[in-house]
């Protein structure tokens, strides 16, 4: 039974490593995609433009400088990618601790680790779109970063349980 609990740990690390093995690679290939759509969110462009009295309410919050935005985008890609690695290493940790190669409880830490790290990036997504207001008019990226959220804590609970 322990082995088949240490597999499973295995692959629902995975799926997270994979996810984010995928994002964060269009983040490396394709960064205008994101960037623009940090800085959209950032520079309130369409709040701005839909809600022109909401947004004058907070748009002290703006951030137009296009040298902060591109150091926000890439702390925000250098944090995806870090996880994206501790989450496969973590993957493969749990499937040698299924065949006895290393200490469980070291498999299970780096899966912790992981999968609190891919939990808290989408944390920290949602805390900074809601400061910036994103719920006006980015409800699917909302959405998208509490699924993700969501899916992290989950696994990190089959992991701690």
């Amino acid at each position: 039974m322990e082995t088949l609990l240490y597999l499973v740990d295995a692959a629902l690390v995975s799926g997270l490593g994979a996810w984010m093995t995928v994002a964060v690679a269009d983040n490396w290939r394709h960064p205008r995609m994101n960037a623009e759509a940090v800085a959209m969110v950032v520079r309130f462009d369409l709040m701005a433009r839909d809600f022109p009295q909401d947004f004058a309410l907070i748009a002290h919050r703006r951030i137009d400088n296009p040298a902060t935005i591109r150091r926000l985008f890439l702390a925000v890609r250098a944090a995806e990618t870090l996880a994206a690695v501790v989450l496969l290493l973590s993957a493969l940790l749990l499937v040698l601790a299924a065949v006895g190669a290393v200490p469980g409880a070291v498999a299970t830490g780096a899966g912790v680790a992981g999968a609190a790290f891919f939990t808290l990036i989408w944390g920290g997504f949602v805390i900074g779109g809601n400061y910036f207001a994103y719920w006006y008019c980015h409800q699917w990226a909302q959405s998208n970063h509490f699924m993700l959220m969501y899916w992290g804590f989950f696994v990190l609970l089959v992991l701690l349980v």
